[in-house]
């Protein structure tokens, strides 16, 4: 397990066990896989060829290698090399499949993002097969003054599949993202927003949904660094069967970061006695004149509200279908129905 802190994780040894603390078993237990390196010919299903064929303006990615014949190259610029370097000025969906074979595969890609203007990009993390796969993906964005990134990430993989998800971002303008969260056997992400230019803004949503023994651990850092400086973070955690959700939030306001704005909340659900999630928000202020909260709680369905839609004739499964919907859309605020198909696969019978 030392080996992959040393590879996973960020900082001096004590920061490093610290910020794994609350999946150190899961990381345990992975690092017992003989992974060996991804074979980028692995062939995909029909039903998962066309279901990344339907998806417009994209880049694919199978086993951290670009596949030309999935790929829509017309959507972006794209210079394929060590590290993928995207500059997008439409929306463009970046797709990461992990494809398993007959032995355990790991694979990694770094990519770098430069939006000068509005830039959308919706990350997919797809996968099938029994065996186990490792996906290790590395951004980094650099956000103009006066430009905005928004860029969305549904994860929907095999539940033999884990993935180390770093995102890194230096913003002068505003970097919204948004992450749906579900499936595999260990997620981990790790988003760090440095707010470097005046009136630089982060908004930041998020819904994670681990269930049967999903691990699912995200780490938030937002640094503000500038005068004036705004962070809006919104997470929802809802955890069922044996499944565990960790939402680590820090908030950052360094010295000179005066006029800072920084508001931070998580809530959380709790769907089976063996379900579990830890939240830790973190504020530490340097700064004079800013404005700032934050809070976490964990609970259950609310009993009288089952009560009043039951009363009025929806039956106890579809009530808290819709009860659990409803609380994970409340970080899910895209209005174009992106997160629809995920919410309703994700939420129909969750608490049953």
């Amino acid at each position: 397990m030392t080996d992959l802190i040393d590879e996973f994780g960020v900082g001096a040894e004590a920061e490093r066990a610290e910020s794994w603390r609350y999946s150190q078993n899961a990381l345990r237990a992975l690092s017992q896989v003989p992974f060996a390196r991804a074979n980028p010919s692995t062939a995909l299903s029909e039903a998962l060829s066309s279901r990344v064929r339907s998806l417009p303006s994209r880049i694919v990615f199978i086993n951290g290698d670009v596949s030309s014949e999935l790929s829509d190259f017309d959507a972006a610029r794209v210079k394929v090399s060590e590290s993928i370097a995207i500059s997008a000025q439409r929306e463009l969906h970046v797709v990461f499949i992990s494809a398993a074979s007959d032995t355990p595969l790991r694979w990694q890609r770094d990519i770098v993002v430069r939006a000068d203007s509005d830039t959308s990009i919706i990350e997919h993390h797809l996968g099938e097969g029994a065996k186990d796969v490792l996906g290790i993906v590395t951004s980094r964005a650099v956000v103009a003054a006066g430009a905005t990134l928004d860029w969305s990430t549904i994860v929907d993989v095999a539940d033999s599949d884990s993935l180390i998800r770093r995102q890194i971002a230096d913003v002068s303008g505003t970097l919204r993202t948004t992450h749906a969260l579900s499936g595999g056997r260990l997620q981990r992400f790790d988003v760090v927003c440095n707010l470097v230019d005046e009136n630089a803004r982060y908004e930041g949503r998020g819904a994670l949904m681990p269930s049967a023994r999903a691990h699912i651990d995200v780490h938030l850092d937002v640094q503000h660094r500038a005068r004036d400086t705004s962070s809006d973070v919104l997470w929802r955690g809802i955890a069922e069967g044996r499944g565990r959700g960790i939402l680590s939030g820090a908030i950052t306001v360094a010295q000179g970061a005066d006029g800072a704005d920084a508001q931070l909340q998580t809530k959380n659900l709790l769907l089976s006695p063996h379900a579990e999630i830890d939240a830790q928000p973190v504020l530490e202020i340097y700064a004079d004149e800013v404005k700032a909260s934050h809070g976490a709680t964990v609970g259950q369905l609310d009993e009288r509200i089952l009560f009043y839609l039951r009363s009025r004739g929806i039956p106890l499964a579809q009530a808290r279908d819709l009860l659990i919907a409803g609380f994970a859309r409340e970080a899910l605020t895209r209005d174009d129905g992106l997160f629809d198909a995920w919410l309703a696969q994700h939420t129909r019978g969750a608490a049953a």
